[in-house]
């Protein structure tokens, strides 16, 4: 793709690799927002240290723990980009107020509770008779507490401005607003009412399914890669026929590592409709 390294310094929410955040943490480093999860694979790591530098990333070094027996590298992480912050923010505004919103539409949330909701983050009391129809109530307040929950994470942002700037500041935009403790009961009540409802259930279950069935049956062209060294003219004309039916690229692929990060990266890059489609083709239904 080719992104500028502005581009992805944006995109690294957790510049850290899952090695280096375990061992870092294990040696006592606070867990920031950026040690939250990792976001680099050991590979792209050479990659992504140079957009940092480029970017003025400031690094936090372990140093390499040294025995006359061996020497371990040392863990690397870096402080999140600037840019970083609005993207997590749009992300927590639009997912935790969508959320409530599709679940009054699909009738797991009343009324009246997502009117409490949206209302309490808006910051405007509730509709009184004023001739709108329940969704378009909702609607209204949605775009409300959309439009005041960016107001709040522009203040927080110039709040801690130098903070963010130096990679000093620990947490998230959201976290650190006022609107905090209204979004705390936006996350508990999808936790508890919305992520737990049966249709929510059912369609995770599907979802696992489908996706065990796609990893399951391109795995073993992965596998007959491997036995024939990493050289696709190798693979048996069932692999092949694989291979042309899903358009799957090949190129480059001479490890393990490789294998499996191409496998997971086809398969997230599918539509719910693609795999289901392609899940129905592997398992002859």
């Amino acid at each position: 793709m080719r992104l500028s390294k502005a581009t992805l310094g944006a995109f690294a929410k957790y510049p850290v690799t899952a090695a280096d955040r375990a061992a870092l943490l294990k040696s006592g480093l606070a867990e920031t927002a950026a040690l939250k999860k990792f976001g680099i694979f050991g590979q792209d790591l050479a990659a992504f240290a140079a957009a940092a530098e480029s970017l003025g990333l400031p690094e936090y070094v372990m140093p390499a723990a040294r025995t006359p027996e061996s020497a371990q590298p040392a863990q690397r992480a870096w402080a999140r980009h600037p840019l970083v912050f609005l993207m997590e923010a749009a992300d927590d505004i639009t997912y935790n107020i969508v959320d409530i919103e599709d679940a009054f539409t699909t009738g797991e949330l009343g009324y009246d509770s997502v009117l409490a909701l949206l209302s309490r983050l808006a910051g405007v009391p509730r509709p009184t008779d004023s001739g709108m129809t329940e969704s378009e109530a909702i609607a209204m307040l949605r775009a409300r507490s959309i439009g005041t929950a960016i107001d709040a994470c522009v203040e927080t942002f110039i709040t801690h401005y130098d903070a963010i700037m130096e990679g000093r500041f620990a947490g998230d935009l959201v976290g650190a607003s006022p609107l905090a403790e209204a979004f705390g009961l936006l996350r508990e009540t999808a936790r508890s009412r919305i992520f737990t409802a049966p249709r929510k259930t059912e369609l995770e279950l599907s979802g696992r399914r489908i996706i065990a069935n796609v990893m399951s049956g391109i795995a073993p062209v992965y596998e007959e890669l491997a036995a024939a060294d990493w050289h696709p003219e190798g693979l048996s004309q069932h692999g092949q026929q694989l291979v042309r039916a899903l358009s799957l690229d090949l190129r480059d692929i001479k490890d393990p590592v490789a294998a499996l990060h191409a496998l997971a990266d086809f398969t997230s890059g599918m539509t719910d409709r693609y795999a289901l489609r392609i899940s129905r083709m592997l398992s002859g239904t």
